[in-house]
């Protein structure tokens, strides 16, 4: 049977087969195109969204932080004391430390010319410098020992906590500091300038120190006790932004600090190697009080002697 124009079924039916198949071949064309362009935007946008919810994550993480440091501050009583990051031994500490062990084996050179001064009439009958030497002596044994206690106990009692903070870390390093040279006296067995019969600063003897105070020389415990209190005094001084104390004090302490150390040269109790070397030890055992707590907010020692 023939349609009109001439055309039959068959053929028609073919025709429109051919066009359903070429409609349905550029649709799954497009539509691969359209799935590779979301696979590509898919690809580019991964990136971006990756650090979108990584830098997410750290706001969190650090929100979070500082969440428990506002609950450990508060708990230890440290108002405005939260830990501060970079805690750890820093390179500026090795750099006073090494300064510090340098000017020692400088000064060891002229240990003699210190004690020939410290022999000397004028300077011995001098009631200026006894005068000073006697404020040394305070100052590096019942001073140093002391200062630390009395501001601990005062912060207590007035619920200042900030001076409580200060009196502990000056403890500490005191009582630290003087652990150490009680070691280091008794290893090195140095004889003092006052006990040396041909005032010879070489008499070293090991282990001497377990026998007489005059073989105690090395190092000076005077130095080191006021050298620590001062050095950590003047640290929460800045810490704390104290108004007047974060000024005037440090320089304060750091003069009684030296006067403690020249006195012990002046009465013939130490060389001049050993006040050195003691003040190392006590700015050395300041540092170590002070980046272990900055290492540990929440230290045993704190909860203790610092809660509410």
């Amino acid at each position: 049977m023939m349609m009109r124009g001439g055309r039959s079924p068959a053929r028609t039916l073919g025709v429109a087969g051919v066009a359903a198949a070429g409609v349905a071949a550029a649709g799954v064309a497009a539509a691969r195109v359209a799935a590779a362009r979301v696979a590509v935007a898919l690809l580019l946008l991964a990136p971006a969204a990756t650090v979108h919810a990584q830098r997410v994550e750290e706001r969190s993480l650090a929100a979070r932080r500082l969440a428990v440091g506002a609950r450990m501050v508060s708990a230890t009583g440290m108002d405005g004391l939260a830990h501060r990051a970079g805690a750890g031994p820093r390179r500026a500490d090795l750099w006073k430390l090494g300064g510090m062990a340098s000017l020692a084996l400088g000064v060891a050179s002229i240990d003699r010319r210190g004690d020939a001064w410290a022999r000397r009439t004028s300077v011995q009958d001098n009631g200026t410098l006894e005068a000073l030497a006697q404020v040394g002596d305070v100052t590096g044994s019942h001073a140093a020992m002391g200062v630390g206690p009395a501001a601990w106990l005062l912060g207590r009692v007035r619920g200042d906590s900030g001076t409580a903070v200060l009196g502990l870390r000056t403890t500490e390093a005191v009582f630290v500091s003087g652990v150490a040279i009680s070691a280091i006296k008794v290893l090195a067995g140095r004889t003092r300038p006052y006990a040396s019969a041909d005032n010879s600063p070489t008499h070293w003897d090991l282990f001497g120190g377990l026998r007489s105070d005059s073989t105690r020389s090395f190092a000076s415990g005077h130095s080191a006790l006021s050298a620590a209190a001062a050095v950590t005094l003047a640290a929460e001084w800045r810490r704390q932004g104290a108004q007047g104390w974060k000024t005037a004090g440090p320089p304060l302490v750091y003069a009684l600090a030296s006067l403690a150390a020249a006195s012990r040269v002046r009465d013939r109790q130490h060389w001049m190697s050993d006040v050195v070397t003691g003040a190392a030890v006590g700015m050395a055992s300041a540092l170590i009080v002070r980046r272990w707590h900055d290492m540990h907010p929440r230290s045993r020692i704190d909860r203790t002697f610092l809660s509410r």
